[in-house]
């Protein structure tokens, strides 16, 4: 069977092959020929009804009537007349075809996610099993198998899986650094109060970290480390390093400087960033560390000589 087309433009579709009435309806085979000629029924009917009837929008609906996404489109979309009638004044106010096809495509694959609960109205993911019922069953079964060695991870966590894909290229770079180097400085920027009262910050977190670490993008080390928290791998710290020596390299970079310009008297505050005992696990897992020197910022020996006791112990720290 073919649907019918405007003068000048040969265009056919195939159907399935009509069902075959009983002798004694008559009267549908009769009214078969007045179905094909009001374009069918679903999105493809509604369609047809909704054209203005120029040459220009009936040849652009048998366009869209011979592409197979129309099939697709009658089977689950609802409210197919408003889009139908949406579809054919987009074409009469001139809208190429192809664009309205892909609108009504992607209008056509949010309904159907959202019919199957894969995406919500808003094209938000929904991820199954997130009620209180179904976390509790979860959790319930997790204290359940803690019996079992043999469910149990040993070396390996299960989220450090979900970190990769959840880390960039640089901040992969940061992590292996900070592994092998351990506590790196970090240098804010204040105006200088006396004793400190009334101090605003001007500049904060400026490191040496993303350049050390051989970053593409090292301007953009705040998000690298702030996302680096949020995973549990990085922590930051009040406290300096041990060598106060290495703030001077910081102190002198064109981002200190600047930011030290800014006002008319400004002072340094000393503080560090390090590895969470869940990231010193992650990068041994993760990546490669033998034979990384970090590019010769592993061993930071300055081979000074120091006269008396030296350079104090660090104290320990809580991870």
């Amino acid at each position: 069977m073919t649907h019918a087309a405007p003068e000048g433009d040969d265009i056919t579709t195939e159907a399935p092959a009509p069902i075959e009435p009983p002798p004694t309806a008559t009267s549908a085979s009769a009214a078969e020929p007045r179905q094909a000629s009001s374009g069918g029924g679903g999105f493809v009917g509604d369609l047809a009804r909704s054209a203005t009837g120029s040459p220009s929008d009936a040849a652009g609906l048998a366009r869209l009537a011979s592409t197979g996404f129309m099939k697709a489109m009658s089977g689950f979309a609802k409210g197919s007349l408003e889009q139908a009638a949406t579809a054919a004044r987009q074409i009469s106010e001139g809208a190429p075809v192809t664009q309205v096809i892909d609108q009504q495509i992607e209008s056509a694959r949010h309904s159907a996610a959202s019919f199957m609960g894969i995406e919500d109205a808003a094209g938000r993911k929904i991820i199954k099993g997130t009620s209180r019922k179904e976390l509790r069953a979860r959790g319930t079964a997790l204290i359940n198998q803690s019996w079992n060695a043999a469910v149990q991870p040993k070396d390996q966590h299960p989220a450090f899986s979900r970190i990769l894909d959840e880390i960039t290229h640089d901040e992969a770079r940061v992590i292996r650094f900070l592994a092998a180097c351990g506590s790196q400085p970090v240098v804010d920027v204040r105006t200088k109060t006396p004793f400190g009262v009334g101090s605003e910050r001007v500049a904060g977190g400026i490191s040496m970290i993303c350049e050390m670490a051989g970053c593409l993008y090292p301007e953009r080390d705040h998000v690298y480390f702030a996302n680096l928290n949020r995973l549990g791998l990085l922590r930051f710290s009040e406290e300096p390093v041990a060598d106060f020596r290495r703030y001077s390299l910081i102190e002198c970079q064109p981002r200190c400087m600047e930011a030290m310009a800014k006002t008319n008297k400004a002072t340094t505050v000393y503080r560090s960033i390090y590895l969470s005992l869940f990231g010193y696990q992650f990068a041994d897992i993760c990546f490669e560390m033998e034979g990384y020197d970090a590019g010769g910022w592993k061993d930071n020996d300055r081979g000074d000589r120091i006269i008396g006791k030296g350079i104090p112990e660090l104290k320990a720290k809580h991870h």
